[in-house]
């Protein structure tokens, strides 16, 4: 068997009081393409850069045996001049003098990815990038030479890419064979096996309890001595009892030592589901939305025009576009009320963006997510529990909160605020794949309207039924899923980033003064 590119021993890591992991051992061999997952705050970044050398460990040994590449979560830049790449790639790059993050990404991968190390770090690759860019990122990490670690709560991505999965939960890094769904299907089993074996312990333990419990109360009803009954009887009736209820106390006792060795079951952590009270109100109109011959500028800059299209009562609608296409803009537009735009009457619209300008800072989570809430405080708990926000953080002001926590936050006020128009801006950034999969569930079951911009292709695919597209300045509708727009579309060619990696490979490789 080969040697592993890279081994780690005995590796620990804490802050203050908090331990983030405690690992006995990790390998990584050469052609592994490993996804690492886990919540917000668990350590995935942290472990990368211990396991890349930036940062140390409290304990452990790392044994290192190959160059290895880092994309940070980050990294635009790179270090070589677009004058050494050829035209092909320079089509790739982001053109004029405005640059968006998505653009800059792309060039930061591109860097990373031509270093052609044997062994590849990514911390979160697909921040700040649009469909074409993920998918020009997939097929890149697919053809990658070398082996790959990267962290990402993209979930088609670590299904498609993915060969195995490090799950770090609770300090401990667990190791499973396969994609994303393979993991996720073994979890739920794992879920399920044990609530299986905390139903029997329970149902055993209590079985016990009252068996234990009626021979005590056996022992204590039993009959006293009949006033007519002579003293000697009564004596040998009293002894007869006593020699009965000590028997059936003994029984009871053998009983609660039995409870006492019984191997205990903790309950599995199991959300407590999202109920949002009264049924949803019938709709006054059959379309929530309407948009007629539209403009929509940034400043004095015309980046849509002649946008008309309608958002059905009920209806769930993906906004798709390349970044800097209009797409907020566009949800900006339809909520101020432009030329052209009318609402259903009485409806109510809420806006989750990218930077959660709905949070007051000031105001604790449990604040903030009761401000414009229809609903009771335990059913506003119930909400900020299955978006994994723990008790102790609700009393927490938003201004000391993570990007993760201020987004779940975010969500939660508007989930409660039960509004008739959601439009929700790329509401997976910065959450774990958990809170992800508990807003998928809830928007699967809401009744209202939703306009949903986002470049995660699960999410779209879940929950959209049309989709609007953004493109070239115009904005048409498809009617059908996600998947179905794709087969729809010509396979788009990936090869303007591979193209970019190999020119800046060779440009690293240029002799200086050579030209």
């Amino acid at each position: 068997m080969p040697a592993p590119l890279l081994k780690a021993t005995a590796l620990q890591k804490s802050y203050g009081e908090q331990t983030l992991f405690n690992i006995p051992c990790l390998e990584i061999y050469e052609g592994q393409r490993i996804g690492l997952v886990g919540e917000n705050g668990c350590g995935k970044s942290t472990l990368l850069q211990i396991l890349n050398g930036s940062l140390a460990p409290d304990h452990g040994q790392i044994q290192r045996r190959c160059k290895i590449a880092f994309l940070q979560q980050e990294d635009s830049l790179h270090p070589f001049s677009v004058h050494d790449l050829d035209s092909s790639a320079r089509r790739f790059l982001p053109q004029g003098p405005g640059k968006s993050g998505g653009e800059l990404r792309r060039k930061g991968i591109a860097a990373v990815l031509s270093q052609n190390a044997p062994l590849l770090f990514a911390d979160e690759p697909t921040n700040n990038l649009d469909l074409a860019g993920i998918t020009m990122l997939e097929e890149s990490l697919l053809h990658y030479r070398g082996a790959v670690v990267f962290v990402s709560h993209d979930r088609e991505l670590l299904d498609r890419v993915c060969t195995s999965l490090w799950a770090l939960d609770g300090g401990e890094l667990r190791i499973f064979p396969g994609n994303y769904s393979a993991w996720a299907a073994q979890r739920q089993q794992e879920r399920d096996f044990a609530q299986f074996e905390y139903d029997q312990y329970q149902k055993q333990r209590n079985h016990l309890i009252a068996e234990a419990r009626n021979l005590r109360q056996q022992a204590k009803s039993m009959n006293k001595a009949p006033k007519r009954m002579g003293n000697s009887e009564a004596r040998l009736h009293k002894g007869t009892v006593t020699i009965s209820q000590a028997a059936l106390q003994n029984r009871a006792k053998a009983i609660d030592k039995r409870i006492a060795l019984l191997e205990k079951k903790d309950k599995p952590f199991q959300a407590p589901g999202i109920k949002m009270g009264a049924d949803s109100k019938g709709f006054v109109s059959q379309t929530a939305v309407r948009i007629e011959h539209g403009e929509v500028r940034r400043g004095n800059h015309l980046i849509l025009e002649d946008v008309s299209f309608t958002l059905p009562s009920g209806s769930k609608t993906v906004l798709l576009g390349e970044n800097g296409a209009g797409k907020t803009s566009l949800a900006e537009y339809l909520l101020s009320g432009g030329p052209g735009v009318s609402l259903a009457p009485g409806l109510e619209t809420g806006f989750f963006t990218q930077h959660h300008e709905i949070l007051d800072p000031d105001l604790t989570v449990l604040e903030n997510a009761q401000a414009d809430s229809c609903l009771t405080e335990r059913e506003v708990r119930s909400i900020l529990a299955n978006l994994l926000l723990p008790a102790k953080a609700l009393q927490k002001p938003v201004h000391l909160l993570s990007g993760g926590e201020r987004a779940k936050t975010a969500f939660a006020r508007l989930l409660a605020s039960q509004r008739g128009l959601l439009i929700l801006d790329e509401p997976t950034n910065h959450i774990d794949f958990l809170a992800a999969e508990a807003l998928e569930q809830f928007l699967l079951a809401w009744k209202g309207t939703l306009l949903l911009i986002t470049h995660d292709r699960r999410l779209a695919e879940k929950i959209g039924q049309r989709l609007l597209l953004v493109e070239k300045g115009h904005v048409c509708t498809f009617e059908g899923t996600f998947s179905q727009w794709q087969a729809s579309q010509k396979p788009a060619s990936n090869d303007s980033l591979l193209i970019l990696i190999e020119q800046m490979r060779r440009a690293a490789e240029t002799p200086k003064g050579r030209g």
